[in-house]
């Protein structure tokens, strides 16, 4: 009999250890979807932070894309007008030349010597015209024309019934534009 109750002392000892090891395995299983629910919750988190710093990088670069596309834009713009104008500076000290030589020119009735001389002024003062026009040199028109403060300059006004008021009646000295830039305006006489 004492060996029938040590081995059943064993058996219940043994279904003792068992249900002990189902009662820790079901409170490890209970715990466990709770520690992967925090751990997922921290990696949804973890995934919001990141996706919001890519958001901020992104703006950010899309922010930096957009100034560098802006200023690549203002100076290709520039660099053209820099083209386009580049010759202003010696057209405007060159108008001065092509106003005296229009001036001698003008001379009525020269002498036979002096006809030799102008044909030579001629020769060299169409060259500069051509050479002027070439960079896009224009004269301003006048004639016939209605005063423009923008192309015109008025040194004087008279009264003259043959032109309707605000209309140039002479022009004194020519004005020229560069392309699309006025670089000498022209000085003219307009009617009241």
């Amino acid at each position: 009999m004492a060996e029938e109750n040590k081995t059943e002392e064993k058996v219940e000892e043994t279904e003792v250890k068992e249900e002990g090891k189902e009662e820790t395995e079901e409170k490890k299983e209970n715990h466990q979807p709770e520690e992967k629910e925090s751990a997922d919750d921290q990696k949804e988190d973890q995934i919001k932070v990141l996706q919001e710093e890519v958001d901020k990088w992104k703006n950010e670069y899309y922010k930096v894309f957009a100034d560098i596309e802006n200023v690549k834009r203002r100076l290709q713009n520039e660099h053209a007008n820099q083209l386009k104008f580049m010759a202003q500076s010696i057209v405007e000290q060159m108008l001065p030349i092509v106003d005296n030589f229009e001036r001698s020119l003008a001379i009525e009735n020269p002498s036979d010597e002096l006809k030799g001389f102008l044909k030579g002024y001629e020769m060299i003062y169409r060259q500069i015209v051509t050479l002027l026009e070439n960079q896009g040199v224009k004269v301003i028109e006048t004639e016939g024309k209605e005063f423009d403060p923008n192309y015109h300059q008025a040194v004087m006004t008279v009264s003259d019934e043959n032109y309707k008021p605000g209309m140039i009646v002479e022009e004194l000295q020519k004005g020229y534009m560069l392309k699309d830039r006025v670089i000498r305006a022209s000085l003219v006489k307009v009617s009241e």
